[in-house]
């Protein structure tokens, strides 16, 4: 399916104050068993950059990839033009393939459409057969109480990515499903630079939007889960505003 190219653009750009030397290997589900898994390199590089593992600014290198790999060049360029394509690599004459900064205006309107699209997917879910859709959020609910005992960046990741995934998998149009996951991680770069501020925050929001998207799906209505995934990001929307607005993340201007 092809995407449309939303690279962000302009003047004031979010940096994080800290980031987190804590690569994961794979995201989540792991690399497909592919002889060369151009897919799953994609999917590695793009959840790397969603969680600031890969910082904005930071150039990829095309021969490091493809030894990290162990595949030629070709599959690694066609990850990074895969990742153009969706926002969030840029190439820079003289210095490689860069990771794309996050413009704050860019991403108020990013937010805002990923609002209207919670209430669109009420039109297009499918809440039958979901015993196993709830066995999925149970294990993430019990993940996401894991990290008030033990936190790291990463376990906050992987339990919000598998939330965001188990949405898709619910989405019956897969323009719609396509376009709530690509936005997802364009998205989740700002909720990552904020983490470090707020990080019990957004455990608790994180759980308690697991514990009533549970009892949404076991209500059988569409509206009512995408209502609760509505409300859900715009409680997190609200917040992270708040935080950039308060100076705690730092504001460069390029």
């Amino acid at each position: 399916m092809n995407r449309k190219d939303s690279r962000f653009r302009g003047q004031g750009v979010v940096s994080p104050i800290s980031t987190h030397d804590t690569r994961q290997s794979l995201p989540p589900g792991g690399l497909r068993p592919k002889r060369v898994d151009t897919d799953g390199i994609f999917e590695m590089l793009r959840y790397r950059i969603s969680t600031l593992q890969y910082p904005p600014g930071i150039a990829l290198k095309e021969i490091e990839l493809s030894k990290e790999f162990g595949v030629s060049r070709t599959p690694i360029r066609q990850a990074l033009q895969r990742l153009e394509l969706v926002g969030l690599v840029q190439p820079v004459i003289g210095h490689g393939t860069i990771v794309t900064s996050i413009d704050l205006q860019s991403m108020r309107h990013l937010l805002e459409y990923r609002l209207q699209l919670a209430l669109m997917i009420g039109h297009f879910l499918s809440t039958a057969e979901v015993e196993h859709t709830i066995k999925q959020l149970r294990s993430c609910h019990a993940a996401n109480v894991a990290l008030e005992r033990n936190f790291t960046p990463q376990a906050f990741a992987k339990v919000s990515h598998e939330l965001r995934l188990l949405i898709h998998d619910r989405i019956t149009n897969p323009f719609l499903a396509q376009s709530w996951i690509d936005t997802y991680y364009l998205a989740s770069r700002v909720w990552f630079i904020c983490l470090p501020t707020t990080k019990e925050r957004f455990v608790y929001l994180q759980g308690d939007e697991i514990a009533m998207l549970i009892d949404s799906f076991r209500s059988g209505e569409p509206r009512r889960v995408a209502a609760t995934i509505h409300d859900a990001l715009q409680t997190v929307v609200f917040d992270i505003w708040k935080i950039v607005a308060s100076g705690r993340v730092s504001v460069l201007v390029s």
